[in-house]
């Protein structure tokens, strides 16, 4: 694969397998929260989302999967909080009903329409949602490939 060419150090591309598999969990735990949603449970930003995204990236450096797939995996992850609910409030046209599709941020104030809200969520979700991966991929990544590191010195040593 071209990747493999490429790449300068195997923890910024990562290996085929892993990578594949990161992406594929990342999609499938985004297709269940927004069938989650869909079905009007609370699957919006909290604590445990954060905490599974530091997982994924954790997950990501054990299995050599790469920073850049990580981020990347994470980027999506955080797009997903700020422009999923609004898209489905517009598609739906409940959207000045409740507060549930609208997108985090951090004043109270909201937008007049609900395109507004799904074009506020995505202008978010580019930058918030990006700094959000960067952040939490490096430091996942980073611990991910430490616990990598030990555990092969430990078996290793065995």
């Amino acid at each position: 694969m071209v990747l493999e060419n490429v790449r300068t150090s195997p923890h910024l591309v990562g290996a085929s397998p892993a990578r594949g598999l990161l992406a594929l969990a990342v999609v499938g735990l985004l297709l269940l929260a927004s069938l989650g949603f869909a079905l009007g449970l609370d699957v919006g930003l909290s604590l445990g989302w954060i905490a599974l995204a530091l997982g994924i990236a954790i997950a990501a450096g054990f299995a050599g999967a790469g920073l850049v797939p990580a981020v990347g995996s994470l980027w999506l992850v955080g797009l997903w909080w700020f422009a999923f609910p609004p898209l489905v409030g517009s598609l739906t046209g409940r959207w000045a009903e409740s507060t549930r599709y609208n997108h985090p941020r951090m004043l109270g104030y909201g937008y007049e329409s609900a395109r507004a809200e799904l074009l506020g969520g995505i202008e978010y979700g580019f930058k918030y949602g990006l700094l959000f991966a960067v952040v939490i991929g490096l430091v996942g990544y980073a611990a991910g490939v430490a616990v990598s590191r030990l555990s092969t010195r430990t078996s290793a040593s065995r």
